[in-house]
């Protein structure tokens, strides 16, 4: 036996134990059933992102050999908690903020060596229960492969756990099979058909679903935690003023307020779904004005070169700039943008690529006034 079949044995080993001891709890804990894969390996699994628990309800539904995910590569800067995973895991690293080149190559390499691998391909989880596209370059990665490709989408989800969440809520959850592609399907229709085709199959609107077939989700503090989301105050147009309690979101400013009912719906002022919210607020963003906004003290990395230290991080929409220890970083000097959970904010500046973690701060105000100057600047 070489190396390779001993690496084999052992994740697999691995794997019919985490189906064992991990898969009944996870399904009693957050009620989730799912449609099993049959399919021998390899094979590129793509499925929908929904929650930061994903690769656990996608991994159920496949027994037979651990699938090789594509995961963040933040998780390979964990200690010991990242040296078991690649031992018994093998997962393959993916820069947030990064082109995504040596990814793709990974992928390729280990569907040639006749693994399987898991792919979220919208990149990022949803903050409004509603699926995001996918990366452009998926369809051609998907053809290229040359192995079957599985569509899968996660339904429930996101009211289970939403990412802003601080704790799940009791509801219903569904791991859904959608489509076996076979390679000679894949190989008769263009890499665009074949994204649309993904696109197509991962989609879920949260709030279409509710209404037409609503399911409650039991929580004490449904609204706990909003304030990671929803960060614009709609009724008084102030910035940085939104704070949850138990069942309420509301702005400190003018005291405006919404409440999350047993569905997830909103009840309050303008809106009803977080998704109507957070559109009118991706507009609004461009619009803020004010220094010292959304300020935080937080732990930056040079991912580099591995250098740490504190600061204080603020925005100055005025000065359209990210603030560091009182020094500014004009907005249009980082080049990419890209958030982990809702602790860690990455960036790419010149040659650099860095990240700031928290325990308190609200980190997606950055990434959006970011997205929205670089939307003014390319539109000019």
């Amino acid at each position: 036996m070489n190396d390779t079949e001993r690496d084999r044995l052992r994740r697999s080993r691995f794997w019919r134990l985490l189906h064992l001891a991990v898969g009944p709890f996870v399904q009693r804990r957050f009620n989730y059933s799912f449609d099993p894969i049959d399919l021998d390996p390899p094979f590129l699994l793509i499925s929908s992102h929904v929650t930061n628990n994903d690769p656990f309800f996608v991994g159920l539904a496949y027994k037979k050999a651990p699938p090789s995910f594509v995961a963040s590569e933040h998780i390979f800067r964990q200690g010991l908690l990242s040296k078991l995973l690649v031992r018994y895991l093998a997962p393959i690293a993916r820069p947030k903020a990064d082109s995504g080149v040596g990814t793709v190559r990974g992928v390729l390499k280990r569907l040639r060596e006749g693994d399987t691998v898991a792919l979220f391909a919208e990149g990022d989880c949803t903050w409004d229960g509603v699926s995001g596209k996918i990366f452009p370059a998926t369809g051609k990665l998907a053809k290229t492969a040359g192995v079957p490709l599985v569509t899968y989408r996660l339904e429930g989800g996101y009211l289970t756990f939403p990412r802003w969440a601080k704790k799940p809520r009791r509801g219903k959850m569904h791991g859904r099979l959608v489509h076996v592609y076979t390679k000679e399907e894949l190989k008769s229709m263009t890499s665009d058909a074949v994204e649309d085709a993904i696109n197509r199959d991962i989609y879920y609107n949260t709030w279409e679903e509710q209404r037409k077939a609503p399911v409650p989700f039991r929580s004490k503090a449904p609204a706990e935690g909003l304030e990671r989301a929803l960060f614009l105050c709609p009724e008084c147009g102030d910035a940085d003023c939104m704070a949850s309690h138990g069942g309420s979101l509301y702005c400190k400013t003018c005291g405006a307020g919404w409440t999350v009912d047993g569905y997830g719906f909103l009840k309050g002022p303008r809106f009803r779904t977080i998704k109507e919210f957070d559109e009118w607020q991706r507009r609004a963003i461009a619009g803020i004005r004010g220094s010292g906004l959304f300020r935080f003290d937080g732990t930056l990395t040079d991912l580099d070169n591995k250098a740490k230290e504190r600061v204080g991080v603020s925005l100055d929409a005025d000065g359209r700039a990210l603030v560091l220890n009182g020094k500014p970083i004009p907005l249009s000097e980082i080049n990419d943008m890209a958030m982990v959970k809702t602790n860690r904010l990455l960036f790419v500046k010149g040659d650099g690529y860095y990240e700031i973690k928290t325990k308190r701060g609200i980190l997606r105000p950055y990434l959006l006034a970011w997205r929205a100057f670089r939307e003014e600047t390319e539109g000019r």
